[in-house]
């Protein structure tokens, strides 16, 4: 799901494999638990059940359904447009 992406905007070092020296997007859940809990009238109801644990670059950014504080991810930019 992850790979094509990365691959057409030229990210070598992300999406499709989880392996050393590679960023690690991941997300653990049940599957037999996930649902949104937001409604019309309660659109931003936190946390959505089974969602367990998420990982962004390699790093634990929830736990147990909760944000645990850290932030993680970062802007991601086409190889020729890229600031540095």
């Amino acid at each position: 799901m992850t790979g094509i992406p990365a691959r057409r905007l030229g990210l070598k070092d992300r999406g499709g494999m989880i392996k050393e020296g590679y960023y690690a997007d991941i997300v653990i859940f049940d599957p037999e638990r996930i649902a949104d809990r937001a409604t019309y009238l309660e659109p931003t109801l936190y946390p959505p059940d089974g969602i367990e644990y998420v990982i962004v670059n390699g790093k634990i950014t929830i736990r147990n359904g909760y944000e645990i504080g850290t932030r993680n991810g970062k802007v991601l930019w086409r190889n020729e447009h890229k600031l540095t």
